[in-house]
Formats: C-alpha cells, structure tokens, sequence
C-alpha cells in the first residue's frame, strides 16, 4: 500500500503513451499522468510505454518528448500476433514481465494504472494482479465497442475485471457496456478525460485568423483527430460539399491530424469540387489547435463510435460548438450544455449539413460554453484518478 507519508511509486504501463516519432499517441495519458503529479508532488512515476510488433522484441529505440522526461518512460516492444488476436492479452504479459526489469531496484510499484482494456491491462494483470497493490485500467472507447464483440477479447476483459480494482470508462456509455457483459458495477468509474481550461479559452477570433493567415471573411470549419475509418471523415467531407452549395458566404473547412486516409479524402474532395475550400494542415501540438479553434466557427466530429473525445471538450472549453454524431459517450457532456441541437442523430450528408449551417447562422455563447467545461478542468480529473490509484474509492 502507498507509504503513509504520503508518497507513492506509480507505475504505468500502455501502447498509449507519446514519443517523438508519435507525439500525439497517447497524448491524453500523458497530460492525466502529468496532472496527477501537479495534484501530488509526492507522485513518483515510471513509464513503460509499450509498442505492438510481429517481429521485434525486447526495448524499442524511441525517446521521450522533452515535456515527458520528468516521467522517466522507457519504450518496449510487445509482441503481436495478428492472427492470435484473442490471445495477444498473454504475449503482453510476457512483454511486462521482461520490462519490468528494466526498473530501478529500488521502485516498488504502489499502484498500477493501465490506459487500454486489451490487451495491455488484461496481459498486466497476469503480473500484477499478485501484487496486492490497487491497479485501474482506463477503458478509452475502442478497446469496449469493438472488442466486447470478439469472443476471446470479451472472455479476456472480463477475466482482468476479476482481478483488478478499479476500472475508469471515459464515459458513461463505456461503463454501461462493461456491466451488461458482467463487469462488477461497484469497480466501474466513470471519470471524463480533462480539458486544459487554461489554453483551451475564448479569444478574438479576428486575432487568431490574423495569426494563422486564415481570410477574415467568411466561416471556418474545423475538424481534429486522426484520419481513420471510425472517424468517418468521407461523412464530413459529403455534408460540407452541401454546405458549401448552400452558403451564401465563402466557407473553409480545415482538417487537422492525420493517417492512413489521406489519400483517399483528398480523392473525395476533389470529385466534390471543393479541393480550394478544404486544407490538409497536418499534426499540431495543443497550443496551435487552440489556436485554430479561436479561429473557426465551429468543430466537426462525424464518428461511426467514440468514448468522450478530448476535441469535444476542447472545442467547448474553446466557446465552439462541436457538432458530433451522436454516438458513444459524446451526449453526456454535449447535450446539458447545448441540448440535441448539434447532435445529428442519423449518418446522413443531409441532416449533418443542416446542423453545420444552423451553427454556422446561430452560434452559442462562447462565455456560457467555456464555463460549462470548468467542471471537466484535468485538475478534477486528476484527483479522481488519484482517488483510486489510492484505493479509496
């Protein structure tokens, strides 16, 4: 149990965790484990950050981004086999294990937390489970809606549930999934993920066209997050297409992020015709996304499925509206603050196009937005996962 002097040793263990070849993979973890530190001085970390690989083993040749240094990460690989998919949770055991020696003789882990379902915390606690130290695996979306559908990933996730104590889901939505497969409801929290109210804040948007070169006439849309199926961009770019016919003023829709979808957007846009009103801005850190949403109208999420997406939060703590699909979690934090109007319920060009030009003609107020998304700061969301790192839940 963590010492009574108030310090503890954490260890964290996950796929999810930024380096400076990915400096966006995992980021949300990075910044909660960074904010727990900031609420407890006397928090004494260690990473190890894991890779999937088929064919390499043993530690990965990455390094920390600067920022991250203080968390002391080290890289490995874990083996990966796609066509054992079921049982991949038993070679991230293995991977675990070896890593662990990696660590000082003198750390003692006090508390385990594991950011990912399967198959990083169900390999974990195979390991740790032993320990007799709390541990909580963080259900982040994905890692619920896709693999509580594949038998042996199921088995294997409500196995670890067994063993572990805690289990945080990043919405409400996640936590019920989890008990309708038979997850102790008493160990499933739902904690949102944070959102820096100190960057991500009203400003003039005039201001912040101006900085990033962006015409001052007409409306931005902006989308950020990674050019993936889930996140259903071809929707985006279909709806926009009718936004673009049907606005009496010039509207510019930026894309920011990337992935292996590039190529065929780019594709779509240009049999849209719209190529000179769509811009591929590639990857920025959080600083310059803030600043990109201070200078659009309103954020776009058109996802087949999502937890609660940290872009949503951002977007209102940024005094935008984010118009979403209404899936996953996304309601529970849009809907008391905004109502149903920006969440578009069926996936059609149509009505998601109707939602964009209702934002676009009427927006909300952006002081009334940014106050609501005080109650998500990571400050809270720090201390509630510290709660249970704890064992006091």
């Amino acid at each position: 149990m963590p010492a009574k002097n108030g310090l503890m040793n954490l260890l964290v263990a996950t796929n999810l965790f930024p380096d400076t070849k990915e400096p966006w993979r995992g980021l949300d973890n990075a910044t909660l484990v960074h904010a727990m530190r900031q609420q407890d001085p006397g928090l004494n970390v260690r990473v190890l950050a894991f890779r999937p690989s088929f064919k390499r083993w043993g530690a990965a040749p990455l390094k920390p981004r600067p920022e991250d240094a203080s968390l002391q990460p080290q890289y490995f690989w874990a083996p990966y086999v796609p066509r054992m998919g079921g049982m991949n949770h038993r070679l991230f055991s293995f991977a675990f294990a070896r890593a662990l020696k990696a660590l000082p003789r003198d750390f003692t882990p006090e508390a385990v937390l594991v950011p990912w379902l399967f198959p990083d915390a169900c390999g974990v606690v195979l390991q740790a489970a032993a320990w007799g130290v709390p541990m909580v695996a963080v259900a982040q979306g994905s890692d619920v809606h896709g693999y509580l559908n594949m038998p042996m990933r199921r088995r294997a996730i409500m196995a670890m549930t067994r063993g572990i104590s805690a289990i945080v889901t990043r919405s409400n939505d996640l936590e019920k999934r989890l008990a309708k497969q038979g997850a102790d409801e008493r160990k499933v929290h739902t904690v949102y993920n944070g959102v820096d109210i100190h960057t991500f804040k009203p400003a003039s948007r005039a201001a912040a066209r101006d900085e990033l070169q962006v015409p001052q006439e007409g409306k931005v849309l902006l989308f950020v997050g990674n050019f993936l199926p889930v996140k259903g961009l071809d929707l985006l770019l279909a709806a926009f297409a009718q936004v673009v016919a049907s606005s009496a003023q010039p509207v510019r829709l930026a894309l920011i992020g990337g992935g292996p979808l590039e190529e065929a957007l780019r594709a779509q846009a240009a049999q849209l015709n719209i190529t000179d009103k769509v811009h591929f801005l590639g990857r920025h850190g959080a600083s310059q996304v803030a600043r990109w949403m201070q200078a659009a109208d309103a954020v776009c999420l058109t996802s087949h499925n999502e937890g609660v997406p940290n872009v949503v939060l951002e977007a209102i703590s940024s005094g935008r509206a984010p118009v979403c699909t209404d899936v996953g979690g996304i309601s529970e934090v849009v809907e008391p603050v905004l109502g149903k109007r920006f969440l578009v319920p069926k996936r059609e060009a149509s009505a998601y196009a109707a939602a964009l030009l209702d934002v676009l003609a009427n927006p909300p107020d952006e002081g009334m937005l940014h106050e609501a998304a005080r109650g998500y700061a990571w400050e809270k969301c720090a201390q509630q996962y510290l709660t249970l790192l704890r064992g006091k839940a």
